[in-house]
C-alpha cells in the first residue's frame, strides 16, 4: 500500500493533494505517463508539488475549449484540431502546442493564488520533441514551477490520420 504514495508524509504537510489521475508518474526523473485513470493495482495514489501541477497541465492541455459548461473559458483548441486530422509533421505539433501552452497558461494563472506553493504554480510548458508514428504522437514536455522546478513528461498522445 505504501507503495502508492509517491513521496513522504512531510511532502504532504500544509498542503492540499490531488489524486493522482495519469499512473505510472514518479516523485523525481523522466517518465512516459499511461493513459488511463485507474489501473488495476496501482490507482488511488495522492500527488503533490510539481507533480500535481505536471498534472493539472496536461488535463487542461486535453479538456476541450468550452466543453465545461460551467466553466467556458477553460481548456484549450489542442485535441479538437489533433482530432481534425490535420497533424501531419512534428511542426505541425510544435505550433499546435504553441497556442496550446499560452491557452493552459492563462487558465492556470487564474486558478493560482499567491499563497500557492511556488512548485505547484505554472510558469511555462516547453515542447521539447514530437515523434509521429502512424497513429501516433510521442510528445516529451517540460513544465517549469514558480519555484524553478522542472519536470519532463513524456506524453502518448493517438492522433487522426491527416485528411
Amino acid at each position: 500500500m505504501t507503495q502508492q504514495y509517491s513521496g513522504v508524509v512531510q511532502q504532504y504537510q500544509n498542503r492540499t493533494i490531488d489524486v493522482l489521475a495519469f499512473d505510472g508518474a514518479v516523485p523525481v526523473g523522466d517518465v512516459r505517463l499511461t493513459q488511463a485513470l485507474v489501473l488495476p493495482g496501482q490507482s488511488g495514489a495522492v500527488t503533490t508539488g510539481i507533480q500535481k501541477l505536471v498534472q493539472r497541465f496536461l488535463l487542461e492541455l486535453l479538456t476541450t475549449s468550452g466543453s465545461q459548461g460551467y466553466q467556458p473559458k477553460r481548456g484549450t483548441r489542442f485535441m479538437p484540431t489533433v482530432r481534425a486530422g490535420v497533424i501531419r509533421t512534428s511542426a505541425d505539433l510544435f505550433a499546435l502546442f504553441a497556442v496550446a501552452e499560452l491557452e493552459a497558461r492563462l487558465n492556470l494563472r487564474g486558478e493560482e493564488g499567491r499563497t500557492d506553493p511556488a512548485d505547484e504554480r505554472y510558469r511555462r510548458a516547453t515542447l521539447l520533441s514530437a515523434a509521429l508514428s502512424g497513429d501516433t504522437a510521442t510528445l516529451s514536455i517540460q513544465l517549469l514551477s514558480e519555484a524553478g522546478e522542472t519536470r519532463t513528461v513524456i506524453f502518448p498522445l493517438r492522433i487522426s490520420a491527416a485528411v
